[in-house]
């Protein structure tokens, strides 16, 4: 889903606690509506310029097409600050306005109307919790936060949008070196296009849909990747001397902690199978990001989880047996030749 479309010509409201990801979100969404000419406007009673300044450059960003203001909150003088909120809008001819802290101005239901009257193409209030702007905003969206093994899994809900479905409610963000990416759960492999099987699996299964997901599993993992080596492969391991079990497939050397971070799931690879060895480190709830673009293959010294994948194969140094295909096939086990 293009999120940016919920806030255009809308009041928006996005709140939650601190670290969840509220400026980086709202951060991405102007950054789009400044790409397309539109006049942004940032009044902050949070982050100080400074700050906000050095995030977007360190994302590579444009700086100068966002017009930022930072202001001290002082509470006995929020009529104040309201007025001068307005009075910039006006002044900056915004199109766009970004008020972060928005508690400093909008304290009751008559202030919040009196912003939406501004008649901007996007008003955006951001806080930590409820405030009166959430009565009158067309979109409201709330941020989640929750550590996973030192790993930051940052939830965004879409509360409300109207007069429009949304189809998913729920995404999740990623913040990565060039900026916010936006991720969601896919449903297990939509079918896109069909591929190739990789290496010898092409002996049972000839071509797949894109999206799969495989598991391979024995006692030795040096076996099982070469059953799945190809050029057109990436494949993450996580001990150096794992680099010797691949010949052609491009390899990643990564701690088994890279795969509990959802920026992980973000990063995009010329490749069309992509390889996991110790996949036992991996959750099914981390496996639900995965793009449904490629191939993905799991490499287990135990059983896997049978229900999680599309198919299964036992591997050892004399065989390939398939215990698991979501369609019939003629060939279940096959004698190993490797190179």
């Amino acid at each position: 889903m293009d999120l940016k479309r919920i806030f255009a010509e809308r009041i928006s409201f996005v709140y939650g606690p601190s670290g969840s990801g509220k400026t980086v979100l709202v951060s991405e969404i102007v950054r789009q509506f400044a790409d397309e000419g539109r006049r942004v406007v940032w009044i902050s009673f949070n982050e100080s310029r400074d700050v906000l300044v050095n995030m977007w450059k360190s994302f590579g960003w444009d700086v100068g097409r966002i017009t930022v203001y930072d202001f001290p909150f002082v509470p006995q003088y929020r009529e104040t600050l309201f007025n001068q909120v307005v009075d910039l809008a006006y002044k900056e001819k915004a199109e766009v306005l970004v008020v972060d802290g928005v508690d400093a101005v909008v304290f009751d239901r008559a202030t919040a109307d009196a912003l939406s009257k501004v008649g901007l193409y996007s008003t955006i209030g951001i806080d930590t919790k409820y405030n009166p702007l959430a009565d009158i905003a067309d979109t409201i969206v709330r941020t989640s936060i929750k550590f996973i093994q030192s790993a930051a899994i940052r939830r965004l809900e879409i509360v409300k949008v109207r007069g429009m479905e949304v189809a998913t409610p729920v995404y999740y963000l990623a913040v990565l070196p060039q900026g916010p990416v936006v991720l969601s759960r896919y449903p297990r492999h939509e079918p896109t296009r069909k591929i190739a099987a990789p290496g010898h699996l092409a002996n049972f299964i000839g071509e797949i849909y894109k999206g799969v997901q495989i598991a391979l599993y024995g006692p030795y993992q040096g076996v099982s990747a070469r059953v799945v080596d190809v050029a057109e492969a990436v494949a993450y391991i996580h001990k150096p001397y794992q680099r010797d079990f691949f010949k052609r497939a491009r390899t990643y050397l990564v701690s088994p902690q890279e795969h509990l971070r959802l920026e992980h799931y973000a990063v995009k690879h010329d490749a069309e199978y992509v390889v996991v060895l110790d996949a036992e480190v991996v959750p099914k709830f981390f496996r639900e990001f995965r793009r449904p673009d490629v191939v993905w293959i799991d490499v287990y010294t135990t059983p896997p989880p049978m229900s999680d994948y599309d198919y299964i194969f036992y591997v050892s140094r004399e065989t390939i047996r398939l215990e698991k295909s979501p369609e019939p096939t003629d060939v279940v086990g096959l004698p190993i030749a490797l190179e």
